[in-house]
């Protein structure tokens, strides 16, 4: 029997004995043929490779990522991650669904068939996360949309995170419990992906029973321990890979419970650091093993999405595969392969990527002339005197916020918030001619000496502005909204950092390493502002997202997330 490729002698490990073997795997029209003595059988190929004994792995597979986040086109995106090992994603494009709606996930699905891996979908059931009482954004998917994806793309694989956990333990969100019901009724062996932050106890169990069985959020032991005790899939990204959590993985039999994901990765730290690999190499060195984190990373990713053509080295799947170096923690890739091709850099970063069309880059529908310099003034109906204010209290370790209060002298109606420890945050709807915004302070890990803008900001992307004072956040939103999107941080009147993001104010086409040394200095700029965080952009954008605990601030307002209600700035 002639094959095309055989990878001889490598240490094969089964995923479904959870075992390594010693054989030969052979490739045959992209797809594994044979595992086993290739020599006993008679089988032959046109290529041989002698692996030498070095360990033999399945691809890597992403079940939960927006692509968006890297800033970068599908194809972009698909380049930079397969050398990286991740072979296989499923994306939630629910960025691009709050500026264009359905077209804009169909432009996302065109321009991912082209790509150098499998890009698969999740339908977002959350656009906007809330509702239009809470936020304001350019689209909105609705069931008749819904119908359309699922019925018509088979890129679509699952309903994407369901983002207002409150509307469904409060039994408000009649929208997103149509979804749910549509997606059982029609397609039951649809996965239904959740996002639950914080939630336990009876408020967990009327999310599950709503139909929401996974989480991808923020984990501790005990809310882990709940979640997987209740049957919920367990979706672990980088910032929940703590000691505490791999020692549980580690030593519970909860192979099959849990997987590894990105959720977010923006291009610098892809860049620095590595894609789904990078998590799976800190779990490694936290003392999980290989073979768990294998599992996590490949079988158990494809079992949840439904996927029986991968997710292992066994005939009749798919020839996606990482030659590793060793078995040690560094996780370090000798070879890639992806549908029995090995990966080449040279042949990929030569490869065009389709751009997308002329109207996803037309977004901006307010103009520079419409702001003003009162826009940037804080008042109040009290005279003089003092005002109590809520603010967004800002750490440094996660996309959360908490509710602090503060006492603010008032002078001719006018709150003076500055050489107080604190920012003006506004949030601007760019999605009407009417100008509408919200105004807000933040406190904790704040800006000094400047500001930034940016229309990159979760979910809806509206013009999202911070600083300590008026001329900067002022000039750094005429510069955004000029450009038609994108994100620029000032100080002291000097643009020091920026990056134009025409498709939709929230992608560029260019390449993942231009992106990469424009938001390094994005970065850089804001730490160097005073905004300590370990990804600043991220903690930023998600200033904006009303799903998020626990006050955060939106075109309409400031929300109490909890409440899952609009509440006043003065108390």
């Amino acid at each position: 029997m002639l094959t095309d490729l055989i990878l001889l002698d490598a240490s094969v490990y089964n995923v479904y004995l959870k075992r390594w073997f010693r054989e030969d795997v052979a490739v045959l029209d992209g797809k594994i043929f044979f595992s086993g003595s290739s020599s006993k059988f008679g089988i032959e190929a046109k290529e041989v490779i002698d692996c030498k004994g070095q360990p033999l792995i399945p691809g890597l597979i992403d079940i939960h990522l927006h692509i968006e986040s890297t800033l970068c086109s599908p194809s972009e995106f698909a380049k930079a991650v397969l050398k990286h090992g991740v072979t296989t994603v499923v994306s939630e494009p629910h960025e691009i669904a709050n500026v264009f709606g359905l077209e804009g996930i169909e432009e996302m699905i065109r321009l991912s068939r082209k790509a150098v891996i499998d890009i698969f979908y999740g339908i977002p059931s959350s656009v906007p996360s809330t509702n239009p009482e809470l936020e304001t954004s350019g689209g909105i998917i609705s069931l008749e949309d819904m119908d359309v994806l699922i019925r018509n793309y088979p890129e679509i694989v699952c309903l994407g995170e369901v983002m207002n956990f409150q509307g469904l333990i409060n039994q408000s969100d009649r929208k997103t419990e149509e979804c749910i019901r549509y997606i059982q009724q029609n397609f039951p062996l649809t996965a239904i992906e959740g996002h639950c932050p914080d939630i336990t106890g009876a408020d967990l169990s009327r999310v599950m029973f709503a139909g929401v069985d996974s989480d991808h959020c923020l984990q501790h032991p005990e809310s882990m321990y709940e979640r997987l005790k209740l049957g919920m899939f367990v979706e672990i990204q980088e910032k929940s890979v703590r000691k505490e959590i791999i020692e549980y993985l580690e030593k519970n039999d909860v192979d099959g419970l849990f997987s590894f994901i990105t959720d977010d990765v923006p291009p610098d730290i892809l860049i620095s650091k590595g894609h789904l690999d990078h998590v799976v190499r800190k779990a490694l060195a936290l003392g999980l093993s290989l073979e768990k984190a294998i599992l996590a990373s490949s079988h158990s990713s494809a079992a949840r999405m439904g996927f029986r053509d991968r997710g292992s080295i066994s005939p009749g799947k798919l020839a996606d595969m990482i030659l590793l170096k060793d078995r040690s923690g560094d996780f370090s890739f000798e070879r890639i392969f992806k549908r029995g091709k090995e990966y080449c850099q040279d042949e990929i970063e030569t490869c065009a990527s389709p751009l997308f069309d002329n109207k996803f880059k037309s977004s901006m529908i307010i103009d520079s002339t419409d702001i003003t310099e009162e826009m940037f003034c804080l008042k109040t109906d009290k005279p003089d005197g003092s005002v109590n204010c809520r603010t967004m209290f800002k750490n440094s370790l996660t996309t959360y916020t908490d509710e602090k209060e503060v006492t603010l002298p008032v002078s001719d109606s006018q709150v003076l918030w500055k050489d107080n420890n604190l920012n003006l945050v506004l949030v601007l709807n760019r999605y009407e001619r009417d100008l509408k915004y919200s105004q807000g302070l933040m406190s904790g890990e704040i800006f000094k000496k400047g500001a930034i803008c940016s229309t990159y900001a979760h979910d809806s992307h509206n013009i999202l502005t911070a600083g300590d004072n008026e001329q900067d956040m002022q000039k750094a939103v005429e510069w955004v909204i000029g450009c038609g999107g994108g994100i620029c941080v000032i100080s002291m009147g000097k643009i020091i950092a920026s990056l134009e993001l025409p498709v939709g104010g929230i992608i560029s086409e260019a390449s993942v390493e231009e992106l990469s040394e424009s938001v390094n200095r994005i970065q850089t700029a804001m730490r160097q502002l005073g905004f300590n965080h370990a990804n600043p952009l991220m903690s930023f954008s998600t200033l904006t997202l009303p799903v998020s605990p626990s006050l955060k601030i939106t075109d309409k307002g400031l929300i109490d997330v909890k409440e899952n209600r609009l509440v006043d700035l003065f108390l």
